[in-house]
């Protein structure tokens, strides 16, 4: 409860701000709903009971409106993001749409409790999939970008989506 409420209050406190100067940001609105879907997750983890019914349904709904942006910004940064998948993966823009799909269905998925289990562990499983496709080669230097083992983005991507991978995951098993 405390994890989610530090998260919760550094985001509106500290990047909803910076976002609201500049709406049309990718980057920024990644910056806020990033840690806003990791503060809905340590809200939604405890048991059925343990936090005010207000509150599940908050952070349901912000959670589910998080995964749904993710996704829009996947079709809206189609190339940039293309370009961010290995070369030895295939059908770059592919995978990049499939994804944004896959938020987007889990986003609903969740907001509705219509299958919400078999989705949150689907996104787990997407996160697990990048972490160890994406985000651990670049910071070990596997891939040979210039500067990413010392790039402090790239190790926050990687505590992130290990964040959402496991949140999810946890999430999955309750429901």
């Amino acid at each position: 409860m405390i994890l989610g409420t530090l998260l919760f209050a550094c985001t509106f406190l500290l990047d909803v701000p910076k976002y609201a100067a500049d709406v049309g940001s990718i980057p920024m609105r990644t910056i806020v709903f990033e840690p806003l879907s990791l503060a809905c997750l340590a809200w939604l983890l405890p048991p059925p009971g343990a936090i005010p019914a207000w509150l599940e349904r908050v952070s349901r709904g912000l959670l589910a409106l998080s995964l749904i942006v993710f996704g829009v910004d996947h079709f809206l940064a189609l190339g940039f993001i293309a370009h961010l998948i290995p070369s030895w993966i295939p059908f770059h823009v592919f995978w990049v749409a499939f994804f944004g799909v896959a938020f987007i269905a889990a986003g609903i998925s969740i907001a509705l409790k219509v299958l919400q289990g078999w989705a949150a562990a689907a996104l787990g499983l997407m996160f697990g999939i990048w972490v160890i496709t994406l985000h651990l080669p670049r910071i070990l230097g596997w891939y040979r970008i210039p500067g990413a083992p010392h790039n402090p983005n790239e190790w926050s991507s990687l505590f992130i989506a290990t964040a959402l991978w496991g949140g999810l995951w946890a999430l999955s098993g309750r429901h």
